[in-house]
């Protein structure tokens, strides 16, 4: 899971970052991806809350993730 961070303002993405998922346990400043069949581009996101992913806590719910960017 990419973590990387510059500093609190500026988040590095990291080149293999993590499929969003149900069952994983997110720490403060991980990242996932989620594909948006829409744009047919990928969306980062850091979590900004540590949790576990159940349902309901999947981007871009914006109480446990912050965007980053889109691929």
């Amino acid at each position: 899971m990419a973590t990387a961070t510059a500093n609190a303002s500026t988040p590095v993405i990291g080149d293999a970052t993590r499929i969003w998922e149900a069952g994983i346990h997110w720490t403060l400043r991980s990242q996932c991806c989620v594909w948006d069949q829409a744009t047919r581009r990928v969306h980062v996101w850091e979590c900004i809350v540590e949790h576990d992913a159940v349902p309901g806590t999947s981007p871009p719910n914006t109480n446990y993730w912050r965007h980053l960017a889109r691929r």
